[in-house]
Parts: C-alpha cells; structure tokens; sequence
C-alpha cells in the first residue's frame, strides 16, 4: 500500500472516544480566524479512525502487523515499474510526533481537572514500525491496482473571480464576496470541526443570522 501525508490519532485515548478529548480540549471549536496558517489548515488530511462498534485501530501499525506492505506514494510509471517517494519515513516520524502531542494535551487536560480516577490509564499507541526504503516496483508482482485518490472540489458554474488559483472558493467565514453567498461543510469554514457532523450545525446558526440579516436589508440598486 502507497501512502502519503496523513494524520493519526487512536480511535479511543484513556478510555474515551479521540473525538470526545478534542472536544473538550476546544480543538474543534478553534476559530478560523485564530490559526496562525488558515490555507493550511485547511489543507490538511482528515482524520482516519475506524467507525467500528470495537472501535479497533486501523492505523499503518495495524496494517503492518496484518502482512500490509506499506510504500511511500506512487510519483509516476515508467515501462512496467511503479516510481515511490521515499519519504514515508519522514511523514511517519512527522505523524507520529503530532499524535503524541495531541495525547500530552490529554494527559495534561486529564490532571489539571483531577479526572484521572474517572478515566483509563496512559495507554499510548507505540512507534509506528518503518517500512523499508523502496523507490521501484515491478508492476508485474501485482494482479490488481486500487486508486484511492481522494477527490477534488470543482466548482464550474461559479464566477472564477470566487475561487482562488487552486479553484477553492473564496470565503471569510462561510461567507462569499457576493452578498447572499454562502458556504457549509469545508474544512475550518469557521471552525476545525466545521467540515464534521458535529460542527455544522453551530456553523449554520451563525450564516443563517447573517443570511437573515441580508434578506431584510434593503435591494441594492442594480
């Protein structure tokens, strides 16, 4: 398996769900207009727990153990052999330092609230093992190829004066430069946790008062 920049986090820390402590811990109530890089936070990969019942880690660790051969991302094709980055070391070194200060934040929020007798013990995951270095792939090991590439936004009936140069929409908060304009759902619209289930609804109150506010002022002479 190929893979490139993502970010990790158990499904479940000290006995709670990961997604719990970011809530408490106010990570997903961050307000756009307060991180330092907002086009960069915005680009960051979602987050990759397993929506099981057994809440079981499906994490690259996970993978490994299980026989998966995991590979920097595919660059490119020449002939019959498969091009790999390699750089998944650096990226797993990389995730794996932004987990565990995520889990100190948690501990640290644990001890400052004396809630450590109504939680589970420190049970931090363990390194992620390296894969070994591999720049070349012969294609022909391989009787099937599985393109899990994400995907895009593309928005071609908009003015292009509403994106930016990599055809993202322009917004300050969810709302659009046109008046009436607006915006749900992307990641940090107004919050981290805006592009969640969870964050869309506090982010809707606030566009719906300000779209409420724009239906009741008076038409603009065209």
């Amino acid at each position: 398996m190929a893979v490139g920049d993502h970010v990790l986090v158990p499904c479940t820390y000290r006995g709670r769900d990961i997604y719990r402590w970011m809530n408490d811990l106010g990570i997903l109530h961050e307000s756009y207009d307060e991180v330092p890089d907002l086009t960069r936070a915005c680009r960051q990969p979602s987050l990759q727990p397993v929506g099981t019942p057994q809440r079981r880690a499906l994490d690259l660790a996970a993978l490994s153990a299980a026989g998966v051969e995991i590979c920097g991302r595919l660059v490119g094709v020449s002939g019959r052999r498969a091009q790999i980055s390699g750089s998944p070391a650096n990226l797993i070194k990389a995730t794996d330092l932004k987990q565990a200060r995520l889990l100190e934040r948690v501990d640290a929020h644990v001890a400052e609230h004396g809630i450590a007798d109504r939680v589970g013990p420190v049970d931090r995951p363990a390194p992620t093992p390296m894969p070994p270095v591999v720049t070349e792939l012969d294609l022909a090991r391989f009787s099937a190829v599985v393109w899990a590439t994400g995907h895009r936004p593309r928005y071609p009936w908009l003015d292009p004066a509403l994106l930016d140069h990599r055809g993202a929409l322009r917004h300050d908060g969810g709302m659009l430069a046109v008046p009436g304009m607006y915006v749900l759902g992307l990641p940090f619209t107004r919050r981290r946790g805006s592009n969640l289930l969870a964050g869309v609804g506090p982010d809707a109150g606030l566009l719906c008062a300000h779209l409420m506010g724009h239906l009741r002022s008076p038409p603009q002479a065209a």
